[in-house]
């Protein structure tokens, strides 16, 4: 079945050395038609990688290449080994980007989970590179989490009900975990570029209405960026804004604070002025920002 490949074949992944095969061999197994023959070089490679990252750094772009594959331990060797060479020589990996994003929509939560990454690691030193991706990455973030386990409660016995449940809870936590990694990097693209997600202000108001934790904190970051010189194509976020400023979240707190006042909209002054003088505990920074805000969009509306 697998015909010039049965020495490729023969390798043992857990006890392989570099000396045992060669890269052209490696590459032309990882293109191979054989479904077989790709997961078990994928399986070498990453063995291979685990010893000495820099024997498989020819293999890259054939790396990047299947990550189209629809076999899952090839998609996940692949996503851990460009994920240790993005941390190491994150230029290497910079072709794998639209690629990366395809895979956070992947049907297996697992793969979404390491895209996201190999993302993470490219983003922290390298958000640039995220800019022209923004509509993707805003798609990716404003996508709840679903469970792969229709009804755990349908199964038949005790033992394969938690089971079941068991499943569902970790594949819940790779899909937001996903999900967390993105919105950080939407978070990045806005800071960096905030008419690259200006298209999509609408559904970011949505999400500062609907959205926790990380979405909510880079929804209502992307809106402030976006206010600074788009107030108007952001003037629906003020009720929620409003209500978002009692969120614990100091992040969260200044941006909905920047933003209402870049917005201007009078009817954030009564809110803005609650949250000023609550008795709860408050970054003394941000009380002075907001009575500022307070003034400032009094001083506007009289003016008018």
């Amino acid at each position: 079945m697998t015909g010039d490949h049965d020495q490729l074949m023969e390798l043992d992944p857990e006890t392989v050395s570099a000396d045992d095969v060669e890269i052209d061999t490696l590459r032309e197994g990882l293109r191979s038609e054989e479904n077989l023959v790709r997961t078990h070089t994928a399986q070498i490679v990453s063995a291979l990688a685990a010893d000495d990252l820099e024997t498989v750094e020819p293999l890259i772009p054939t790396l990047v290449a299947v990550l189209d594959d629809d076999r899952i331990v090839v998609l996940r060797e692949s996503l851990l080994i460009l994920a240790a060479v993005a941390d190491d020589t994150p230029s290497a990996v910079q072709d794998a980007i639209p690629d990366l994003l395809s895979l956070l929509t992947h049907e297996t939560p697992l793969i979404p989970a390491l895209a996201a990454d190999v993302v993470r690691v490219l983003a922290i030193d390298h958000a640039e590179w995220f800019v022209p991706y923004a509509d993707e990455l805003v798609a990716v973030m404003a996508t709840e989490p679903t469970d792969p386990v229709e009804d755990a409660t349908a199964a038949p016995n005790t033992q394969a009900r938690e089971h079941l449940a068991s499943v569902s809870r970790e594949e819940m936590e790779r899909q937001t975990t996903a999900r967390t990694v993105v919105a950080n990097v939407v978070y990045e693209v806005a800071s960096i570029d905030a008419e690259a997600v200006l298209p999509h202000a609408s559904r970011l108001c949505s999400l500062v209405r609907d959205g926790s934790g990380a979405v909510l904190s880079a929804s209502v970051g992307a809106i402030s960026f976006i206010s600074e010189e788009h107030p108007d194509a952001v003037a629906d976020a003020v009720a929620p804004l409003c209500d978002r400023l009692t969120t614990p979240d100091r992040a969260v707190q200044v941006h909905a604070v920047s933003a209402l006042g870049h917005i201007g909209d009078p009817s954030a002054v009564d809110p803005l002025r609650e949250f000023a003088d609550c008795d709860a505990p408050l970054d003394e920074e941000i009380r002075s920002i907001a009575h500022a805000t307070v003034d400032w969009l009094i001083d506007e509306s009289s003016a008018e």
